[in-house]
């Protein structure tokens, strides 16, 4: 009995945390945290060098589908003005060149950064 008390309490305090695939934390490190910073508020460390300031992702009110479709990037998105910001859907599936899955890894790193965002959004509240 005390046990499945245990286990109920840690799904409870585990509830509010935010769930994302385990790397998308390093993905968000290694392609978005330059511009958008750690934290994602839109300060990282060449945001300065950057024409336009990148947007504060905790702020964003982007479903799931929406973030995607802007991390993605091979459709335009208005708010990058020109584009600046790499179109990542074909930068991960380069990435991954001759693998047979490419196109599936590459749209599951995408559904893993828009997670990690969406998390980013929910601490930014």
């Amino acid at each position: 009995m005390l046990v499945a008390v245990v286990l109920v309490l840690a799904a409870v305090a585990r509830a509010d945390e935010p769930v994302y695939p385990q790397h998308a934390e390093a993905l968000y490190r290694r392609y978005c945290a330059s511009c958008h910073g750690l934290d994602g508020r839109g300060h990282g460390p060449v945001a300065e060098a950057l024409k336009a300031q990148p947007p504060d992702l905790t702020a964003l009110d982007m479903n799931l589908a929406e973030l995607m479709r802007a991390i993605d990037g091979r459709r335009t998105i208005r708010a990058h003005g020109t584009g600046a910001m790499p179109v990542w859907g074909t930068v991960f599936e380069q990435g991954r060149e001759g693998d047979p899955r490419q196109v599936r890894q590459s749209l599951r790193d995408t559904q893993a950064l828009a997670e990690y965002v969406r998390a980013l959004q929910v601490r930014g509240k």
